[in-house]
């Protein structure tokens, strides 16, 4: 399971605690198989996450121990309502829910209330009751929109922005392993869709020349050596320094996304991804402050949100499928 399924999954528990007015006991340590993670095999919760800051959305204990008994498991019939009136705190304090595959679905099935955090979440960030409805919530993208990664990769990401200099775009390149995971077909499909010639065709359409680009990939920037013509290209490697004291690949990862919500465009390999980065985009709605050279900017608790996060055709912004290129982004 990778990081997004994980923050996915965590996001939703996060959400059955506001709504039951419970502590919720997370992880000390996030772990992953090594085809997910490189480096650091178990970093600490506390290494990505701000718990001082989520604590402020609900109460949090992290404990690894697999010791503690007394638990009771809510049946799966049992939505956050029926766990609310059936299990009090005093005669049931402490409370498990055990889902088959992925946590997170106790949230796209409804057996999580998702309402109450979303007022919470409106409390937080200053924006009036309602403003969130049942497609821009937070939900399963509470964690996944760099609100709450740690101030320590939020100050990384800060200083990454500041090298970076003015505005720039970012591209999510998503190959190697989708290239294995796919059929012979398909994989040659894929390969055409993310080669840098395709690349570089709908970069012109969608980002002015001379522009600068953030790519966050597994190839390596010679890859994309045909496009350093026409843009100011940037990676991972040309910040090794300011990156270098990150121990795994998830931090690394939690600071590109941080990159990705700050930039004016974005494009994701897979269309399907798309609506995952926009409900994180959710902080993006306070209202903007006067930043450096008066630019009007947005930044939430440490992270900047872009105008990538308002693009009305957001849809079109992806590899795979083909986009249609009938929209022509302009910052709105």
């Amino acid at each position: 399971m990778g990081l997004n399924h994980q923050m996915s999954s965590l996001s939703c528990a996060i959400n059955e605690a506001s709504f039951l007015g419970r502590a919720l006991v997370l992880p000390a340590f996030i772990c992953t198989d090594s085809g997910h993670n490189r480096g650091e095999a178990c970093p600490t919760f506390e290494s990505l996450f701000d718990v001082e800051l989520l604590g402020r959305l609900v109460k949090l204990r992290l404990s690894n121990s697999t010791s503690e008994s007394g638990y009771t498991t809510i049946p799966k019939t049992c939505g956050s309502r029926c766990a609310r009136d059936e299990y009090s705190c005093d005669r049931h304090p402490l409370l498990e829910r055990r889902q088959h595959g992925f946590w997170f679905q106790a949230c796209l099935q409804h057996s999580v209330d998702t309402d109450h955090l979303a007022r919470r979440t409106e409390a937080l960030l200053g924006l009036p009751n309602g403003h969130y409805d049942a497609e821009t919530a937070p939900s399963l993208a509470l964690l996944r929109s760099g609100l709450f990664y740690s101030k320590t990769l939020k100050a990384i990401a800060r200083k990454v922005r500041r090298q970076i200099g003015g505005t720039y775009s970012s591209i999510h390149l998503r190959r190697s392993d989708k290239l294995r995971a796919a059929g012979a077909v398909q994989a040659r499909v894929r390969d055409q869709a993310t080669q840098t010639t395709t690349l570089l065709s709908l970069m012109r359409h969608w980002i002015p020349p001379r522009s600068t680009i953030y790519i966050g990939s597994t190839e390596p920037p010679a890859f994309f050596a045909p496009m350093a013509s026409s843009y100011r290209l940037l990676f991972a490697s040309n910040f090794s320094e300011l990156l270098e004291p990150l121990s795994n690949n998830y931090a690394t990862y939690a600071v590109e996304s941080l990159l990705f919500v700050g930039s004016e465009l974005y494009v994701e390999t897979y269309g399907y991804t798309r609506g995952n980065y926009m409900r994180g985009c959710f902080p993006y709605h306070v209202q903007p402050k006067a930043g450096v050279g008066g630019r009007l900017t947005r930044q939430v608790f440490g992270v900047a949100y872009g105008r990538a996060c308002s693009r009305m055709c957001h849809e079109d912004l992806h590899l795979i499928p083909p986009p249609t290129q009938r929209c022509v982004p302009d910052g709105s």
